[in-house]
């Protein structure tokens, strides 16, 4: 491991993805039985979508199990309901509680006038929208009102810049959202679209999920967060920790 008093870096840097939310459940029900259904029904903004019981539940024994990687020195958490649901189940297992911060830089991609639409909704509702997707492509499109996967990184590109200066050193645990993790990982990696995307349709990342950096080497550069871990699930023993192959 690199010298840590060298480092700009925080020590360790473990990313999470919030538990199971009513969004996530709905959404994969009503894929399930190839619904129809116009929109997700759920009468609530996004920044409001609570975890599902089971959700807490996996955020709780992942909380538990975090103790093995700390303890940490701060938690940064988007300002959602899901994600301050999940921060609040992991706090209550920590043996060591972090100081806590709420960052809305760290809040989930905004959909725009798509919030809360089926894949077949935008389709019907929105059919011009849909057909600029397709030309302009997943990554760079920007719903009305919305931002696209670039936009995010912007933002997270911003959170990095807080992390080397305020925790070099530090062990930092970060609660926020499938797109933001992607965020990192195409930011701390130097990543492509074409292999952000790859890795959004082939292995996302699962709810309660962690990504794991810690210090080390990589492409002969000694002192920088190299990945260890990319949907790695606590909360699961059958799971099998793995590095990501893309």
């Amino acid at each position: 491991m690199a010298d840590v008093s060298t480092s700009k870096w925080p020590s360790l840097l473990v990313v999470m993805r919030h538990a199971e939310s009513l969004a996530t459940e709905r959404r994969r029900h009503l894929e399930q039985v190839n619904s129809g259904d116009v929109h997700l029904g759920l009468d609530m903004r996004d920044v409001d979508v609570p975890l599902t019981p089971e959700g807490r539940g996996h955020a709780l024994l992942t909380g538990r199990r975090l103790n093995d990687w700390g303890p940490f020195d701060v938690l940064y958490v988007s300002p959602y309901m899901r994600t301050l649901q999940t921060a609040e189940e992991v706090l209550g297992e920590l043996m060591h509680r972090p100081a806590v911060i709420k960052e809305e830089r760290l809040r989930e991609k905004e959909w725009g006038v798509l919030e809360g639409l089926t894949k077949h909704g935008i389709r019907l509702r929105h059919p011009d929208e849909h057909e600029r997707r397709k030309r302009v492509g997943k990554y760079f499109y920007r719903p009305p009102g919305g931002e696209s996967y670039a936009d995010v990184n912007l933002r997270v590109h911003s959170v990095i810049g807080t992390l080397v200066r305020e925790h070099p050193g530090l062990r930092v645990l970060v609660i926020t959202h499938q797109v933001v993790l992607l965020s990192f990982r195409k930011l701390l990696e130097r990543m492509d679209e074409e292999d952000i995307l790859a890795l959004d349709r082939q292995d996302e990342a699962r709810p309660a999920s962690l990504l794991v950096y810690e210090l080390g080497e990589r492409d002969g550069r000694k002192g920088v967060l190299v990945r260890k871990y990319w949907n790695l699930v606590l909360y699961d023993r059958a799971a099998v920790p793995r590095p990501a192959t893309l």
